[in-house]
């Protein structure tokens, strides 16, 4: 059986839990800086990369997803997007840059 810690009824997340969610929280941090510094770099617009990047029809998304606003963030299939887009390897949106050359074969 399962036991959820509780205060006042209302679940409470375990340190370790509160933990991870800061670290994935940096994460997508780091993954929006790193987006916004390849359009900058690129002198693109949002709207050039909501439009013609993601097939968007507003930037609100984009926006959003850039400043970690509303709940909204990247995921996969942006970055694949958006690294298509630019022409250059996905891994460059991530923290580490693709250093730990991992390849898969």
């Amino acid at each position: 059986m399962f036991f959820q810690r509780t205060f006042h009824n209302t679940p409470i997340m375990d340190l370790y839990d509160l933990e991870r969610d800061n670290t994935y929280k940096t994460f997508l941090r780091t993954v929006a800086k790193l987006v916004r510094q390849k359009r900058i770099c690129a002198g693109k617009t949002v709207e050039d990369i909501a439009y013609d990047a993601l097939a968007h029809n507003s930037t609100s998304f984009y926006n959003s997803a850039e400043n970690l606003t509303h709940d909204k963030h990247f995921n996969l299939k942006h970055l694949f997007y958006i690294a298509q887009y630019y022409e250059c390897d996905i891994r460059e949106f991530f923290p580490d840059g693709g250093s730990n050359d991992a390849s898969v074969e």
